[in-house]
């Protein structure tokens, strides 16, 4: 299993597969954001390719919101939030390996009073290390409590 919950109507993955997409359905997913650039690697699928396995087994409600995770700013965080409260839940986002999309998350949650290390904690649980961005973690959760 590939799909991991990260938290309420809320699952990371890394990047799918036509197996993935199946797996998504059977978990009941609703709707997939891609956080991965096209063309990051060689051999990867397209979005393009990945919505097409998702409409094969009912999953049709996909947005594209492709990220750098040392270029992502509030503009990101703000449109990942907004895909993910629009969209119908539950919500799979998916990227290379997960770290993005949990990054997006996680900066958001710090940002309305959650601690660092509680976001690092739920990404680690869904397999993901954000050790390597806990000082932006840090730097935004101090933010968020001086109001800037």
């Amino acid at each position: 299993m590939s799909i991991f919950k990260l938290a309420d109507n809320l699952y990371i993955a890394p990047q799918l597969s036509r197996e993935d997409a199946a797996e998504a359905a059977g978990l009941g997913i609703q709707s997939v954001i891609c956080n991965r650039p096209d063309g990051e690697e060689p051999q990867q699928p397209a979005f393009a390719q990945v919505q097409q396995w998702l409409a094969e087994v009912g999953i049709n409600d996909t947005a594209h919101q492709p990220v750098v995770a040392p270029q992502i700013n509030a503009d990101d965080i703000a449109r990942f939030k907004q895909l993910r409260t629009e969209k119908p839940a539950p919500v799979l986002a998916y990227c290379r390996t997960g770290t993005r999309c949990s990054l997006l998350w996680g900066f958001e949650q710090v940002q309305n009073g959650a601690t660092v290390a509680e976001v690092m904690a739920a990404a680690q649980k869904a397999g993901v290390d954000l050790s390597a961005f806990e000082p932006r973690l840090q730097d935004a959760a101090q933010a968020a409590t001086s109001g800037n």
